[in-house]
């Protein structure tokens, strides 16, 4: 997929499993920019194995630098805290980050993101405030990390909050059809 279509960069959004995490590396290869829903250190490392993979193979195949490739993740953040979705609670978010930073040196932590409770604005403010907590544990300006927030219902209430990522598929797309 990388080499027919070199300049699309692809976020890889919802649920991974730990398992499915080298396949995805492999099949997008250097496209893949972002995976935005890591709530686990082991997500983590399986993604930074992944990578480490990857960069051998291309190394023998390639003349460009890959060392300097790092996948990008955003911690998935349950800001509702709600049963129904994923992600860690905001008081954990920093010591997940400076795990990954220590432990995954082929990742690089980008952002925070968020499926809030529909309706529910605070969540917004909630990942706001997580993103600071997080940039501050990493020593890093919390304007330097992402804010992936909001959907096609709210979008524009999330950039009055700050979002730098929207997820608009069904404002583009139409609704989704779950009677199938």
């Amino acid at each position: 997929m990388s080499s027919t279509y070199p300049d699309i960069h692809w976020h890889f959004i919802g649920p991974l499993q730990s398992n499915k995490a080298a396949p995805l590396v492999k099949h997008v290869g250097k496209n893949l920019r972002c995976v935005e829903s890591v709530a686990t250190l082991k997500l983590a490392q399986k993604l930074d194995k992944a990578v480490e993979e990857i960069k051998t193979k291309w190394k023998s195949t390639e003349e460009d630098d890959v060392d300097s490739y790092r996948l990008g993740v955003y911690l998935q953040i349950n800001t509702s805290e709600e049963d129904t979705k994923s992600g860690l609670d905001a008081p954990n978010a920093p010591a997940l980050a400076v795990e990954i930073v220590s432990k995954c040196p082929n990742l690089s932590v980008d952002g925070v993101m968020t499926i809030g409770a529909p309706g529910d604005l605070t969540c917004f403010d909630v990942l706001v405030a997580c993103r600071t907590e997080v940039a501050e544990s990493l020593g890093r300006d919390p304007e330097s990390l992402e804010l992936s927030m909001g959907m096609s219902g709210d979008f524009e209430e999330a950039i009055k909050h700050g979002a730098t990522n929207v997820r608009v598929g069904s404002t583009i797309f139409g609704e989704r059809d779950y009677s199938k």
